[in-house]
Formats: C-alpha cells, sequence, structure tokens
C-alpha cells in the first residue's frame, strides 16, 4: 500500500483541493477509477469525495473520518493533545490524550496516539510495527509506513505525523492523517483510497487554527520586553510555510524567502 506521498500533501492552504501526487501524472491518472460525492462536514471546515459503499461517517474543525465497505478507515486531520511531561503523569484533563515528553520521538508519540485511542474506545491495544520512516522537510513531520495488529485483526496503514511544539502551559498538539486497511485489500484499495485522499480539502481559517498553539498566548508584556519568538510552524501567520514545506513539499524555487526557499517574497 503506497500512497505515501498522497498523505505527504494533505492540506493546500486555500479554497482549492488538496491534491495529493503520488508520483508521475500517469499513476495519478490510473488511480481515477471511481465517481466520487462531495461530502462536507457538518460546520462547513472540511470536506471529502467519497465513492458509492464509502461514507463520511463524522467530521469537524477540519477533521474528517471516511469508512469502506471492508473496514477501511481514513482519517485525516485528526488533532492529539499531549502534555509535556512523563509518561504515565496523572491528573490530566479530559481534552488531554496522554503525557510524554515532547523529545520524545514521532514513532512513540504516533503509537501512544493510536494506544491510548484504542484503550479509550475500548478496544484491545493493537501492536505497532514500522516499516519505514521518512523525514518532511520541516522537522516536526514524518511519514510512516507499516501495519496495525491486534488479535486476529491486520491492517496497513500509512500516516503523516507532526507535532508542533509546546505552549506556554506545556500542552502540544500532534496532528496525524492516517489511511488503514485491511492487510488483504493493502493492493487493492490503492486507487481508490489514492482518490479520496486527493480529494480532502480544509478551508484556509481552519487550517490556521489547526497550526495555532492549543493554548491561546498570554497577553503582550509592556512596551519594550521582548517575547520568545515563535517558529514559523507555530504561528499562524506562517501558515504557508507549513504548507509549502511539509504538505505540498513544493521545490526551493517554488518556496518563499521567508519560509526557507528561492522565491521573493
Amino acid at each position: 500500500m503506497y500512497f505515501r506521498h498522497n498523505l505527504a500533501r494533505l492540506l493546500i492552504v486555500s479554497t482549492v483541493a488538496i491534491t495529493g501526487v503520488l508520483g508521475s501524472p500517469a499513476l495519478i491518472n490510473a488511480a481515477s477509477t471511481a465517481t466520487l460525492k462531495t461530502s462536507t462536514t457538518d460546520d462547513k471546515t472540511a470536506s471529502i469525495g467519497v465513492p458509492d459503499g464509502w461514507k463520511l461517517a463524522k467530521g469537524a474543525n477540519g477533521y474528517v473520518y471516511v469508512t469502506g465497505p471492508h473496514g477501511e478507515q481514513i482519517n485525516l486531520g485528526v488533532i492529539i493533545i499531549a502534555k509535556n511531561a512523563p509518561s504515565g503523569t496523572g491528573n490530566l484533563s479530559s481534552d488531554i490524550a496522554f503525557a510524554l515528553p515532547f523529545s520524545s520521538s514521532l514513532k512513540d508519540k504516533f503509537t501512544t496516539s493510536i494506544q491510548k485511542g484504542a484503550a479509550k474506545s475500548g478496544m484491545a491495544t493493537p501492536q505497532v510495527t514500522f516499516a519505514s520512516q521518512t523525514q518532511t522537510k520541516l522537522p516536526m513531520c514524518s511519514m510512516f509506513l507499516g501495519s496495525l495488529t491486534s488479535s486476529s485483526d491486520s491492517s496497513k496503514f500509512e500516516a503523516v505525523v507532526c507535532s508542533l511544539r509546546p505552549d506556554y502551559l506545556g500542552l502540544y498538539k500532534n496532528i496525524v492523517f492516517m489511511a488503514k486497511v485491511p492487510s488483504s485489500l493493502a493492493t487493492t484499495d490503492r486507487p481508490i483510497v489514492q482518490q479520496i485522499v486527493q480529494s480532502y480539502r480544509v478551508t484556509p481559517t481552519m487550517f490556521r487554527k489547526m497550526l495555532a498553539p492549543y493554548t491561546a498566548p498570554p497577553p503582550q508584556p509592556p512596551s519594550g520586553m521582548v517575547m520568545p519568538v515563535m517558529a514559523p510552524y507555530q504561528d499562524p501567520t506562517n501558515s504557508d510555510c507549513f504548507d509549502y514545506n511539509v504538505i505540498r513539499e513544493s521545490p526551493p524555487w517554488e518556496v518563499p524567502m521567508h519560509c526557507g526557499g528561492l522565491q521573493p517574497g
């Protein structure tokens, strides 16, 4: 199941569709085998195309959850809040999924997110096996290929995982884009999963909110005092840098200078 490059380009900060690119135009055209019907979340922040037999099961705040007829699952734009603290730290609010040092690897954060999510849903704890990890152009995101096993169930997944820096209260966002299908269907599901992922859209306003710190910054200090500068991918006004360098993986000549590229601006 090789739709990694689609997931790497999930969001585009515009009203235009996210056009995940698998590689060559021939491969993209080959994947276009089904008619998709656009479904929009009730809050109008995101939309996605679904073919017959699939459905947008739920979605809000830029997140969509699409299910297929044979147990396929596509989760795009999942935001998981973690606390920058030792693993197992207690007394967490209901909004905080888990405690884990921010310095932990993206593999550990992803594995913890999957296993905590299963426990919260009353499901057996899955075993997460990674086949590969690919670094994106910004260090807080990586692409993963692997498998999940639990009891007699086995599935293949591809995911993009991003971990944004902690806010001033020590809380940080983990944003996950993931497609999971039964292992036996990994090859046959490939074209339709590509199409669905490519059709995902998020409004620009919602995308900026997704990248903003979980806790709003405190009031500005009196004139003359210097506040630390936030990283570009945490500053909503620079969400385009996240888009260029992580989602679209644009070449340097297309990336603005303020995002580390060669394009004036």
